[in-house]
């Protein structure tokens, strides 16, 4: 697999590839399984011109994803180390529009879109979660102790709730301080992950509009910690990415 690169983002591990035409879902897994790590999802970069380039994403399993944040980042990181692009603000387009990201070396930020919300709670287990969207579905629910939940079985019981039939991502959190947040993530065609910046989003702009904390705000993952602001009535978030 010389051709590619192992990319992270915050935690988020990808292999990334330059685009040369279309993969098949058995190629997707074929890639996954032969990987060196266990990656979160397949990313191919396309050069549509030299500010802007084109992610096609795949989860682990072969799907697609209306949008992965991190792998957004990724993309635009790949994009500039490999003369794909020559500026340093990049345009990625995704599936859910283009977002516009901006490299400082290790650290990518990214301009995003805004999360809409369901206003009525979701009861799993007697425990309260918010249905978010942001181009895929997110649902958020607060518990006392991040570390110590059963997020897998949880996540089975959401599942199985029939709630959501084409699957959502789970984000259970702890709210530390008033701009400090603990979270894990079990996203749909993966299982859980070490990050995932669409949930951060989601979480923050939630948690934001709640008063439950303050503008910015850090996001703490099992991977690391992402940061989100709202500057200018943008929604921010920004991280490191490195090469694995």
């Amino acid at each position: 697999m010389s051709n590619f690169s192992y990319m992270s983002g915050t935690g988020n591990d990808f292999i990334v590839s330059t685009y040369t035409g279309p993969t098949s879902e058995i190629q997707i897994i074929s890639l996954v399984a032969d990987s060196d790590y266990d990656v979160d999802g397949v990313i191919f970069v396309e050069s549509i011109n030299n500010q802007t380039v084109k992610m096609h994403y795949f989860n682990s399993d072969g799907t697609t994803a209306e949008l992965c944040v991190n792998g957004v980042r990724c993309t635009a990181k790949y994009a500039y180390d490999n003369n794909l692009v020559s500026e340093s603000m990049i345009s990625v387009q995704a599936p859910v529009g283009n977002l516009i990201a901006k490299i400082e070396d290790s650290v990518v930020k990214v301009s995003a879109p805004i999360p809409t919300y369901v206003d009525e709670p979701i009861y799993i287990d007697e425990l309260r979660g918010i249905k978010a969207e942001i181009g895929n579905p997110h649902l958020l629910v607060e518990v006392d102790e991040v570390d110590s939940f059963d997020l897998q079985s949880f996540s089975k019981k959401v599942a199985m709730s029939n709630t959501f039939p084409d699957g959502v991502n789970v984000e259970i959190y702890q709210i530390i301080t008033d701009n400090f947040i603990k979270t894990r993530v079990f996203e749909r065609g993966v299982g859980e992950t070490d990050a995932c910046g669409s949930g951060a989003l989601c979480l923050f702009n939630y948690a934001y509009s709640e008063k439950k904390v303050l503008n910015p705000t850090t996001i703490l993952f099992p991977g690391g910690e992402l940061d989100l602001e709202y500057k200018n009535e943008e929604l921010f978030l920004s991280g490191t990415v490195t090469y694995l």
